[in-house]
C-alpha cells in the first residue's frame, strides 16, 4: 500500500500519546513493506519541510502560524490540502489515514484526494478537548468557546462519517463515538495499543541503585507521574492529596515529569503548601531517562480527571515492572482495572487519592507486585507490531472490497 498518514501531532516533533501512535503505526507499516508518507504540522516553519525517517517512511511538514486562532485554522485547511495534493501527484496514494479531524478536513473535501479510500484513527473528541482547554479556574466556559466547539463537533462528525472504518484503542473511545456522533458500531474497530518493549524494560542495575543515581530518597515511597501539565490530567488534585496528608509528606515523595501551561501554577501550589521536600518537578524528561524513572519509582500515578482515551504511560510503567495507581476515568479501567481493581482510586478527588496513597504506604506489602507479572500483562496484550497487524488486516480487506 501507499499510505498518506495525516496527523496534527507526530513524534518526535511533539510529545503525547496520539503523536506516538501515529509515528509507531507508520513505522511498523513500513517494516511490513508499505510506503508511508506522513503529513503533519510545521509551526512557523522551524522544522525541515521534508524528511526521510526510514527507507519507506517520509514526513512532509506544512507551515502554520505559531499561535492558534482563525488564521491558524484556515492555514491548516489550505496548507494540508495543498501538501496532500502535491504528494498524491508524485506518489499516487491508495489509502488515507487521519489521526485528527482538522488535518483531514482540507484534503478530504478536495479532489482528487476525496476519491481515495479513507480511514480515521479516533483518539478523543476534538470539541471536548477544546472545551476543557478553554474552561477557566472557576469551571466556567466562555460562550464563544461553546460556539466554536459546536462547529468542531460537526466537523469531526463529517470526517468520521466519511471514513470507511474508525480505529480506536479502547471500548471507552468506541462508546464516545456512539454517544457523541451516533455512528453505526460496525464502522468502529478496536485494535491493541503498542509499546516499545525493548526500551521499557526492567532496570539492569536494580531499583535502589537507580534511585541513588536519580537522587530519589531511599527511605520514602516514590510515586512518579509524567503528563502534559494541563487541567484534565489532575496533577493539581494529586498535589492536594499530599497537602492533606502527614503520612504522604513524611513517608512519600512525588516526582512530576512534563511541561505545560499549568507548570507555574502547580509550582506555586507546592510552595504555598510547603511541599517542596515532598513534591519535585522534573520538567521534560529525555527519551533516554524516561524508562529510568519508571524503573526507579515504586508506583506510577495516573490522576486523570477527564478524557483518557487509553493512556500509553500505563503500558510503559508496567513493562518496566512498576504498578500503576489510577483514577477510574475513561479507558483506564480497561487496563489498570483488568490487571488489579485494587489499584484504582475510588474517584478523582484529592481525598480519594490521599486515602489510596496512604494505604499503599501503610500496607506496602499488600500492593507489592512481582515485576514479571506486571510486564507479562503488557507483553501478552500490547505491541506496535500487534497494532500494525490488526490495522493492516482491516484495511487490506477494505481495499479488496473497494476494488
Amino acid at each position: 500500500m501507499k499510505i498518506a498518514m495525516l496527523a496534527d501531532v507526530f513524534f518526535p516533533d511533539t510529545v503525547g500519546g496520539a503523536g506516538r501512535v501515529a509515528y509507531h503505526l507508520s513505522r511498523q507499516l513500513c517494516r511490513k513493506g508499505h510506503d508511508v508518507h506522513v503529513l503533519t504540522r510545521n509551526p512557523e516553519g522551524k522544522l525541515s519541510r521534508q524528511q526521510q525517517v526510514e527507507d519507506d517512511l517520509f514526513v512532509y511538514r506544512f507551515k502554520l502560524p505559531a499561535k492558534e486562532g482563525l488564521r491558524f485554522f484556515l492555514s491548516e485547511l489550505r496548507n494540508s490540502s495543498t501538501a496532500a495534493k502535491k504528494a498524491n501527484q508524485e506518489i499516487g496514494f491508495n489509502l488515507l489515514c487521519s489521526h485528527q479531524s482538522l488535518v483531514a478536513s482540507g484534503p478530504l473535501f478536495s479532489r482528487p484526494i476525496s476519491r481515495i479510500p479513507f480511514v480515521h484513527f479516533f483518539h478523543s473528541p476534538w470539541h471536548e478537548e477544546y472545551l476543557i482547554k478553554k474552561r477557566n479556574s472557576e469551571g466556567k466556559t466562555p460562550q464563544s468557546a461553546k460556539v466554536i466547539a459546536m462547529f468542531m463537533r460537526e466537523m469531526e462528525k463529517r470526517i468520521l462519517s466519511k471514513a470507511l472504518k474508525i480505529f480506536v484503542l479502547s471500548s471507552y473511545s468506541a462508546g464516545q463515538i456512539a454517544a457523541i456522533h451516533h455512528l453505526p458500531p460496525e464502522k468502529v474497530v478496536k485494535i491493541p495499543a503498542g509499546i516499545e518493549l525493548d526500551r521499557f524494560r526492567f532496570p539492569q542495575s536494580g531499583k535502589e541503585l537507580l534511585k541513588k543515581e536519580l537522587n530519589i530518597a531511599l527511605d520514602k515511597t516514590a510515586f512518579f507521574t509524567v503528563r502534559n501539565l494541563v487541567p484534565r490530567m489532575g496533577i493539581e488534585t494529586l498535589i492536594e492529596a499530599f497537602k492533606q496528608s502527614n503520612v504522604l509528606r513524611q513517608k512519600g515523595v512525588l516526582l512530576i515529569g512534563g511541561e505545560g501551561l499549568l507548570r507555574k501554577t502547580l509550582q506555586a501550589m507546592v510552595k504555598d503548601y510547603d511541599l517542596e521536600e515532598s513534591v519535585k518537578f522534573l520538567g521534560r524528561i529525555s527519551e533516554n531517562d524516561l524508562p529510568r524513572y519508571y524503573q526507579a519509582a515504586d508506583f506510577f500515578v495516573l490522576p486523570t480527571r477527564e478524557l483518557e482515551g487509553f493512556g500509553l504511560v500505563i503500558l510503559e510503567s508496567m513493562a518496566c515492572g512498576t504498578p500503576v495507581l489510577a483514577t477510574p476515568i475513561g479507558a483506564i479501567p480497561e487496563t489498570v482495572g483488568v490487571f488489579d481493581k485494587n489499584l484504582l482510586f475510588e474517584g478523582t478527588s484529592g481525598e480519594n487519592i490521599r486515602r489510596k496513597l496512604e494505604d499503599v504506604i501503610n500496607r506496602f506489602e499488600s500492593y507489592r507486585f512481582d515485576p514479571q507479572v506486571c510486564r507479562k500483562f503488557v507483553e501478552e496484550r500490547y505491541s506496535w507490531e500487534k497494532m500494525a497487524d490488526a490495522f493492516e488486516k482491516e484495511v487490506m480487506g477494505l481495499l479488496k472490497t473497494a476494488v
